[in-house]
């Protein structure tokens, strides 16, 4: 379907909630909607209930789409991967331990050779290098299992500052630990 097409379906959607030009968006996306969730290892039935979501959020926030800003396939497929994120952030089963810190911290070595004195030793002289600021904000991405957003919102300060920190403080770790 050509993207003039699909524009004039979106905006009899938009300016008359338009059931039967729903239809066709539905039937144009709903099959590469779901093949795009199948490709990303998504389950198939699972797949065709993120792709209903989608669809309906389509349908929901169609004010929302500006042509002028976008083609159409771009703003469904951002929501799709919107959906998708979503489905993974809640389906995640995160557990950390112990061991897999060490792991994370000692990637390029062998775990085994690494004394528990050691590792104790190591992990004294970052918390000795680290501010309270840099600390609070390794344990509520590591050990909280907090997005870098949720950190941001938390603590009151730009997503970008939070993502910069973040990794400013591993290279940190890893050059006390070299």
């Amino acid at each position: 379907m050509e993207k003039s097409n699909l524009n004039n379906l979106m905006k009899r959607i938009q300016r008359d909630r338009d059931e039967m030009a729903f239809s066709e968006i539905f039937d144009f996306f709903a099959p590469k909607i779901n093949a795009y969730f199948i490709q990303n290892r998504i389950k198939i039935e699972t797949s065709e209930e993120l792709t209903q979501e989608v669809l309906s959020t389509i349908w929901i926030k169609s004010n929302l789409y500006d042509s002028k800003k976008s083609v159409l396939s771009t703003w469904v497929f951002t929501i799709a991967r919107n959906k998708k994120i979503d489905f993974f952030r809640k389906n995640s089963k995160i557990n950390f331990k112990e061991e897999d810190i060490r792991e994370f911290l000692y990637q390029d070595r062998e775990i085994n050779l690494i004394e528990e004195n050691e590792a104790k030793k190591q992990i004294d002289r970052i918390n000795k290098q680290l501010d309270e600021q840099q600390k609070i904000m390794i344990k509520m991405n590591f050990f909280e299992n907090k997005s870098h957003k949720k950190i941001a919102d938390e603590l009151e300060i730009p997503l970008g500052t939070v993502k910069s920190r973040i990794r400013h403080i591993l290279m940190k770790m890893q050059e006390i630990l070299e």
